[in-house]
């Protein structure tokens, strides 16, 4: 019976590759004369907020929303679309193996005071960015870079990682030039008047030619009063992670980008009940994913089964389709049952996070309907970690924000996400997922065996919210949360003036 329930387990892989960011926001905005005597004019500048008690260095830089801005200043060797593609921006391509990345620059390449972008800017970079705040969580397997010659480098790794070259995104910086304002070779290069800083374009970037030329960077306290400010004109711009568990409506044009923010339903297999991996996979097969999307997080997210971002391009042509019938689900039950009805399972949530308490009542319910019985306790946030640190639950609603190689080491191996899950749980996953990184197995061959134990059980991605000002036509948005601003040469404001 087993191998026949086994062999119907679903993992499905919703694949939508998008070439814009994912949808749910308004339509965008473009303003148009009200009347014949009326014509729109297009704005040359436009306001953004930084966070004025934090460094607007990338290599001292600590709060998100001027971690966003260094994007704009200073150019990465590669930046990733929606889909986590490679797209050279310093670099023109590279080639790895499992452990050594090699990187072709492009030639031509200058900072904003004209000077070319050399192996050893990048060397440089590359070390300072491994020590600071923003960017040496990315790096943290990467050991070494060396210069080939004028235009090669060579990146080793400490542990094997085929996709280990999506991490290569850190800020590139003049060797030597002032460390508290280095110079870059971005889009737009800061400088300060009176007090004021702003964004100009620069002039040494080929191939630019943005609408908006200029922006005032407006000083502000925190992230949290951003769309207030946007609703004022402070700024024309926000991204909101909504990482507080709440959705606050603006009038204002948005657009969904799926982070790379995992949620899962964290198992304690010490428990004996959920020792068994086929109550495991019925309480997976249970849950409506679909519904904790449009329900619980109002539409920002999407739906996953696999511990891989449903976006992710490596995932493309894969899919894996399970119908597991309820009657398969009691099955699965019915061979797992022992000790299930004495006590319900208890749900741990931090009870501060709209969007998580509203996803386990969903679960909740779905699992109740199956025959599971499920108590939820919601916890402060304090609590909630220390219970679950201590083992002190069935099963709890856990995110975590994957590095952009997708690396899953937290969630096994005593990771720091890893609580509750025990070694007999875990064995085949972990190893085979050993055996993916070496180049020994293919991804698909993780996800089947992942498929069987379920240590922890996927539900889904989040999405972040980007919000536009409503004067601000902003195109095809083809932003990632890499860079938030990747299609801001396509920004277009206009206003109307009077000609009669």
């Amino acid at each position: 019976m087993k191998k026949k329930i086994f062999s119907i387990i679903i993992l499905t892989l919703v694949l939508s590759l998008l070439a814009s960011c994912a949808g749910g926001g308004d339509v965008p905005v473009t303003v148009t004369a009200a009347d014949p005597g009326q014509t729109a004019v297009t704005e040359d500048s436009a306001r953004l907020a930084f966070e004025g008690g934090d460094s607007l260095s990338p290599f001292k830089v600590k709060s998100d929303t001027n971690i966003r801005l260094m994007t704009l200043i200073y150019d990465p060797l590669f930046t990733l679309d929606s889909a986590y593609n490679l797209k050279g921006v310093i670099a023109q391509d590279c080639a790895a193996d499992l452990r050594a990345i090699n990187v072709t620059l492009k030639t031509g390449i200058n900072f904003s005071d004209g000077s070319p972008v050399t192996t050893q800017d990048i060397i440089y970079s590359f070390n300072e960015a491994k020590e600071s705040f923003a960017y040496s969580s990315r790096l943290a397997n990467f050991e070494s870079i060396v210069a080939a010659n004028d235009v090669n480098l060579v990146v080793t790794l400490r542990e094997s990682d085929p996709y280990a070259a999506n991490c290569l995104t850190f800020p590139i910086v003049k060797k030597g030039s002032n460390i508290d304002r280095p110079l870059g070779s971005g889009r737009y290069v800061l400088s300060e008047e009176s007090g004021k800083y702003y964004l100009t374009v620069n002039p040494q970037k080929t191939g630019f030619s943005p609408s908006i030329t200029k922006f005032e960077l407006n000083e502000i306290k925190n992230a949290a009063v951003i769309n207030d400010s946007l609703q004022i004109g402070g700024t024309c711009f926000n991204f909101d992670d909504l990482a507080d568990g709440a959705y606050q409506r603006v009038t204002a044009a948005t657009q969904d980008i799926i982070m790379n923010n995992f949620v899962y339903l964290g198992v304690n297999s010490g428990k004996e009940v959920l020792a068994n991996a086929d109550l495991r996979r019925a309480i997976s097969a249970a849950i409506n994913r679909e519904e904790i999307v449009t329900t619980a997080y109002q539409g920002h997210a999407k739906a996953a089964q696999s511990p891989f971002n449903p976006n992710w391009f490596v995932l493309s042509g894969a899919q894996n389709t399970l119908l597991l019938e309820n009657s398969s689900i009691e099955e699965l039950i019915a061979e797992s049952k022992e000790g299930l009805a004495a006590e319900p399972l208890r749900l741990l949530v931090n009870s501060e996070n709209g969007y998580k308490y509203e996803m386990a009542k969903l679960i909740k319910s779905d699992l109740d309907s199956v025959g599971i019985p499920v108590t939820i306790e919601a916890l402060a946030p304090e609590d909630f970690v220390t219970n679950v640190r201590k083992g002190d639950f069935e099963l709890y609603i856990g995110e975590i924000h994957l590095t952009d190689n997708m690396n899953l080491s937290e969630l096994f191996y005593g990771g720091n996400c890893s609580y509750g899950v025990t070694p007999a749980a875990q064995e085949l996953s972990a190893e085979r997922y050993e055996q993916m990184l070496e180049g020994k197995c293919e991804l698909m061959d993780f996800i089947n065996v992942f498929a069987s134990e379920l240590p922890f059980i996927p539900l889904c991605y989040r999405a972040g919210l980007a919000i536009y000002m409503n004067s601000i036509d902003f195109g095809n948005a083809l932003c990632s949360e890499r860079d938030v601003f990747l299609n801001v040469e396509k920004w277009k404001i206009t206003r109307d003036e009077q000609t009669s």
